[in-house]
């Protein structure tokens, strides 16, 4: 074991009061921010689908063997826990998410703090916290991907720190979980794995000098790694195989691997042999606390003899939402809205005295004017969008050239490139959850990943005023305040548009204040459905699982969403269903959002099976005596 490394200023230790004190104030001023939107707005379907895999759970189904989970099925257990402790409401999901928001605020504040001193940490926390959570406060299941990135960053950075192994072993905990949440918490496993490439090399070059001899056997192996890894990002983007979606997701991973084969080849760093056992003695430990969560999920598959359907669960049939959740990139042409970032670093990097004081007094008051223009001017508020949204790309790139060969700034902070490296490999990996649906709430999903990226960055620019720096910094916190936070969801990323008015759902099992519109209709459909339902089921069809949530009442099939059904004789196996279920009432949702309208075979049969119906909102009720 190396000695273990100091911090790189005592300024800026974890446990000075000073840095206590502003995580205390910064952790009061998040959760009050975060607790003010935590019960507003929904996605009908997004809640309703977290619900029912509780629901299912707690009545003795397991995901994927006894219904179709859109994800692992890690989060049903959680939500189910929160369930048993507050009570059968979309409320309780939305407080195990605010728990878990509470521990991630100070770990995030952490990375921040290896990087800057404790005032701009706690300013950057906020960033973060006003570009993520508060925006869409479902406990959807990329919010802990978010979270258990962080915390896996901020396990890898205290291994820099003591270099012991148990930092690994945590990394990869947090690993394992974000993917028993959601099959994208691979993309973070292959995020430390890259950095590991990095430091095995980094550290094997430090114990041999510059005059090691070449381990060609090594090197090839990880560059035929590296380039099965590229090869593996641009197959996972066929599908929309074009320049922004390329820019987008296989720029930033190629930029990072390239950046990993040339160190091999161009700094050599002992024998083969050696490199493999470093390698292994870095890896070992992180993939060891990967699978340490991973098995003990899969007890209960294996004791009932279903780890077949859980693959396929997870691992096949996500597949099928390539075909319908899917939302390209915007244009390439969009990425020229982050060049007025860069220029303004290229100003703090260059100006100083009186003329600097003046250009960041200057971009301040222009900030404070665009503020204001992007409530107003749709292009304008697009334009701050979009600097924002595509800023990956031009943050990693920039990274790998910076990262290359050390600079001065490496000199002052000898762990600086590679906590650099750290946050620029899980930026660029967890940025893929935005691929195939590249929407605006999915980029809050990576978003304080970005920021920390782009903070190690900042450190390498040296700039001479500090104004600059804060003024953006204001500004995009204050922008997403005012334009992103209290926008509707549907207009995020493309006009500003004030919230709707809201009011409690005001069934038992809400506990949420929804857009108007959606209380009226689920208030009048729950008493309905629950006055014509005999026996405890009902069918509700396509893709509105909080029906089944909110009424109570059980959905006789697999499916949560119904594009996951084989279409080949799915009339028959419905009807089949609803016989054997004894089924009275039935749903037709007129507006899904992602699976196409039932058959008119289906839809004639149902018809004359339920001969009374009522519309209410946008569903049409049909039942039977």
């Amino acid at each position: 074991m190396r000695e273990r490394i100091a911090p790189a200023s005592p300024r800026w230790a974890w446990r000075e009061p000073e840095s206590r004190l502003v995580l205390f104030v910064v952790l009061a001023i998040c959760v009050a921010w975060l607790g003010r939107n935590l019960g507003r707005g929904w996605m009908p379907f997004d809640d309703g689908a977290l619900a029912q895999t509780a629901e299912r759970l707690l009545r003795g189904e397991l995901p994927h063997r006894d219904f179709d989970d859109p994800y692992t099925g890690g989060l049903a257990f959680l939500n189910a826990g929160a369930f048993r402790l507050f009570g059968l409401s979309l409320w309780s999901m939305r407080l195990a998410l605010l728990a878990a928001f509470v521990v991630w605020v100070p770990a995030f504040y952490y990375v921040a703090s290896r990087l800057v001193r404790p005032l701009a940490a706690g300013a950057i926390t906020i960033l973060a916290v006003a570009w993520s959570v508060p925006n869409y406060t479902a406990a959807m299941p990329s919010w802990y991907n978010l979270f258990l990135a962080t915390f896996g960053a901020a396990a890898l950075l205290r291994h820099l720190e003591d270099d012991r192994r148990r930092w690994l072993v945590a990394a990869g905990v947090a690993g394992g979980l974000s993917f028993l949440v959601k099959v994208v918490g691979l993309y973070y496993v292959a995020g430390v794995l890259l950095y590991l490439v990095f430091r095995a090399h980094d550290e094997a070059r430090a114990a041999v000098g510059s005059n090691a001899s070449r381990g060609t056997g090594y090197a090839a192996f990880v560059t035929a790694a590296l380039v099965a890894f590229v090869g593996m990002l641009a197959l996972l983007v066929r599908r929309q195989l074009a320049a922004a979606e390329l820019s987008q997701f296989v720029v930033p991973g190629a930029a990072i691997a390239t950046l990993l084969a040339y160190n091999e080849w161009a700094q050599p760093a002992g024998d083969s042999g050696a490199r493999f056992r470093r390698l292994f003695g870095l890896i070992a430990p992180f993939l060891a606390g990967v699978l340490l969560p991973v098995v003990v999920f899969l007890v209960p598959y294996v004791r009932s003899g279903s780890v077949g359907a859980l693959v396929y669960g997870v691992f096949v049939l996500p597949m099928k939402r390539f075909g319908v959740a899917v939302s390209a990139v915007i244009p390439l042409l969009a990425m020229t809205a982050g060049i007025p970032l860069i220029l303004l670093a290229f100003v703090a990097r260059t100006l100083q005295g009186r003329v600097a004081w003046i250009a960041g007094a200057t971009a301040a008051a222009a900030l404070a004017l665009l503020l204001v223009v992007t409530g107003r001017s749709d292009p304008a508020y697009r334009g701050v969008w979009y600097a924002v949204q595509t800023m990956l790309p031009w943050l990693i790139v920039a990274g790998v050239v910076v990262v290359a060969r050390p600079r001065r700034a490496d000199a002052e902070d000898p762990m600086l490139r590679a906590r650099t490296m750290v946050l620029l490999c899980i930026a660029a990996l967890c940025n893929l959850i935005q691929y195939p649906f590249f929407v605006p709430n999915y980029f809050c999903y990576v978003a304080p990943l970005v920021i920390l990226a782009a903070v190690a960055l900042g450190r390498y620019v040296r700039p001479r005023t500090v104004m600059i720096p804060w003024a953006v910094l204001v500004f995009f916190v204050t922008f997403a305040a005012l334009r992103v936070n209290d926008s509707t969801l549907y207009a995020m990323g493309i006009a500003y548009r004030p919230y709707l008015r809201t009011m409690p759902l005001g069934v038992e099992r809400g506990g949420l204040d929804v857009p108007v519109v959606h209380a009226e209709a689920y208030r009048t459909l729950v008493p309905l459905l629950r006055a014509h339902a005999r026996g405890g089921y009902i069918w509700a069809s396509p893709d509105c699982p909080e029906i089944y949530f909110l009424s109570g009442l059980r959905n006789p099939g697999r499916s949560l969403f119904d594009f996951f059904d084989d279409p080949a004789g799915r009339t028959q196996r419905v009807l089949d269903m609803l016989d054997t279920h004894g089924v009275t009432v039935i749903v037709l949702n007129a507006r899904p959002a992602f699976s196409p309208a039932p058959t008119e075979d289906l839809i004639a049969a149902l018809e004359s099976r339920y001969p009374y119906a009522r519309n209410v909102g946008p569903f049409h009720v049909r039942w039977r005596p």
